[in-house]
């Protein structure tokens, strides 16, 4: 989601139509960040490991590989399939289309056990990649149904309602999920949510009618800006550092989210009660950090608050790796959540103060398009280090890496703010 800020009249400007339209959209926010949380973050991770596939550093690779491949499939098709939805006009039938991948996927999911790893290892990267695609022509909506003056407004609502499903769907685990492997309930309630909250942008959601190009033309032109802005960024030595140092971070935030379950589970040995009580801690200090840094940052500036975030990232997870108690890992987990909005939230204020007028969009689109391609690398990083090490705080420990790299690139981005 993009970070904005709140100005005009809101929901009360629009026609009835276009409030219709509006709270599909919202909705739909909140039916699918069941999949993330449920599917990649707080179970289907623990029944992969546990009941498919039993080896837990082999076990960890497969579910890296998974989630790093359908990452890499979505990098490579998202600007494709979104010059061709552009061309032809068909943003909502490419919504449809892999938001039901997604949900089918899901309810697949129920029905695998022992000894399926390939099967669940294709449902669950249909399913991811379902879940990313159908985010990009869910966000193309954003301008078209939002009130005047309220695009800011409404892209917040959505950030708060996925915390919302988030906290939702673990209060849900908490009733449905006794043990890892007696809760597969949870997937079928997940993938109900997310149909049930999907269904009114599926029938609410218009396309605009307009003269559009041959889609080979608009697949052309779309890579050309890629390129174009890239070497645009190459000259502006700020946003080039920035985004640089971004990489290695966002690369491993997408890590921690990924196998954060698996840590906590398998290493710490967490009830799954345990560690959706922390997850549901997390999700709450997440959403007030990423309140607070923009608190943080009106005082110190927008850059140092992104290195301090950083620095909170980096000694939260050398806590995790060198302490043992539970009480430890509960504190520096929510202390790590509470950056964990912090520093994206950050991340793209600083891009909207910095990027030229007039190609702020394109400068965000080439944001979002380097993060998905860091997020390729950390989770089979992870895995492979888990697999030939068999102990996942060395693991971590990559992460650090990751991190400390992040770190030392985001000093050499120069300070410009006033």
């Amino acid at each position: 989601m993009e970070i904005f800020s709140n100005s005009g009249d809101g929901l009360r400007a629009a026609p009835a139509s276009s409030r219709i339209e509006t709270v599909s959209w919202l909705l739909y926010d909140y039916g699918n960040a069941w999949f993330s949380m449920v599917v990649l973050t707080a179970y289907f991770i623990l029944y992969f490991k546990q009941v498919i596939v039993g080896q837990k550093g082999y076990s960890d690779f497969l579910w890296g590989a998974t989630v790093s491949i359908s990452m890499a499939i979505c990098v490579l098709l998202a600007p494709v399939l979104g010059a061709t939805a552009d061309a032809r006009g068909r943003k909502k039938s490419f919504l449809v289309g892999f938001a039901s991948l997604s949900i089918v996927s899901i309810f697949s999911l129920y029905f695998t056990g022992p000894g399926q790893a390939a099967w669940a290892m294709f449902l669950v990267g249909a399913g991811y990649v379902g879940y990313t695609l159908s985010m990009t022509f869910y966000n193309a909506f954003l301008p078209e149904i939002a009130p005047a003056g309220s695009i800011e407004k409404l892209s917040g609502m959505a950030w708060g309602l996925g915390y919302v499903a988030g906290f939702t769907a673990l209060v849900s685990m908490i009733f449905l999920v006794p043990s890892v492997a007696g809760g597969k309930a949870i997937l079928l309630v997940t993938g109900a949510a997310y149909a049930v909250f999907a269904l009114p942008a599926f029938v609410f959601l218009k396309d605009s009618p307009k003269e559009v190009k041959e889609g080979k033309a608009a697949i052309r032109e779309g890579f050309t800006r890629l390129a174009a802005t890239f070497r645009e960024i190459r000259h502006l030595k700020n946003i080039f550092f920035f985004l640089l140092a971004y990489f290695f971070v966002a690369d491993a935030i997408a890590t921690v989210i990924v196998f954060f379950s698996s840590y906590t589970v398998y290493t710490l040995r967490f009830t799954v009660t345990q560690n959706v009580v922390l997850l549901m801690l997390i999700q709450v200090s997440a959403a007030a950090g990423a309140m607070v840094s923009g608190l943080v940052a009106k005082r110190i500036g927008t850059l140092k608050t992104v290195r301090i975030t950083i620095v909170i990232w980096i000694v939260a997870l050398l806590g995790i790796i060198l302490f043992r108690s539970i009480r430890d890992f509960y504190a520096l987990s929510v202390c790590a959540g509470s950056v964990l909005g912090g520093t994206q939230a950050m991340a793209r204020a600083y891009m909207a103060i910095e990027a030229p007028e007039g190609k702020k969009a394109e400068f965000f689109g080439f944001m979002t398009f380097s993060t998905k391609a860091a997020a390729i690398f950390g989770p089979l990083l992870y895995g492979t280090i888990s697999d030939w090490t068999n102990n996942p705080r060395i693991s971590v420990l990559s992460l650090e890496g990751l991190f400390l790299i992040g770190l030392v690139i985001m000093f050499l981005v120069p300070e410009k703010e006033s």
